[in-house]
């Protein structure tokens, strides 16, 4: 392989590399609503329960 195509390929690599972090990161932000049974949040809003 020359020097040519082998740098184009390494520069191809960041980039799908660099997009696939930008496509997680968004993916990640996104709030997904599920439904649950528990009135009652999972996290409590007061230290010590109720």
């Amino acid at each position: 392989m020359d020097r040519k195509k082998l740098g184009l390929l390494a520069v191809a690599f960041v980039l799908l590399v660099g997009l696939m972090e930008v496509a997680v990161l968004k993916i990640g932000s996104l709030d997904f609503p599920v439904p649950g049974r528990s009135p009652q949040p999972a996290v409590a809003d007061q230290p010590g329960g109720r």
